[in-house]
């Protein structure tokens, strides 16, 4: 994440609470909307799956923040990137009193290069260091990254469809 030259930024999520466990939530930042509203609820017997429940937006956001690190440093590297796919997994178990508690992410990230570079072994052992959601949660919560690299001539000799 860029700072853009300030101290801080200050991201904000507001959220409404809509019906049951629902609440519509939409984030900015100084005042500027960032994308559209979206639902979460919680997971059944307690919600009605209505949408993405709080795990799963925690998933999403190790996983949309490591990918990006990733697609940047690749980016700097000049090695081209024909598309990426991230699977995140969040694991809860309970803990010793018997409460469901993260106990890790486990986050798959799966770029599709047309060839294979030198300079990838670099940037797979550097881009964690810059993904900001990451580096923090990693402080509570273990967060194990696995680089899945897909090569698109390496596609073709496999008889895989390279679409």
């Amino acid at each position: 994440m860029n700072m853009r030259g300030q101290d801080e930024r200050r991201f904000k999520v507001k959220m409404t609470h809509q019906k049951n466990y629902q609440f519509l939530s939409q984030a900015s930042e100084d005042g500027q909307m960032h994308g559209k509203p979206y639902l979460s609820d919680e997971p059944d017997p307690v919600g009605d799956n209505a949408g993405p429940p709080t795990p799963a937006l925690l998933g999403s956001a190790l996983g949309h923040c490591l990918s990006a690190s990733l697609l940047e440093a690749l980016k700097h590297s000049h090695i081209d990137v024909l598309g990426c796919e991230t699977e995140a997994v969040v694991v809860v178990k309970p803990n010793t009193e018997g409460l469901p508690r993260i106990d890790r992410v486990e986050v798959t990230i799966s770029p599709l290069l047309a060839e294979s570079h030198p300079r990838m072994k670099r940037c797979e052992e550097v881009f964690e260091n810059y993904c900001t959601v990451t580096s923090s949660v990693k402080r509570g919560v273990e967060v194990q990254v696995i680089v899945d690299w897909q090569i698109k001539s390496q596609e073709n000799r496999l008889g895989r469809n390279s679409n």
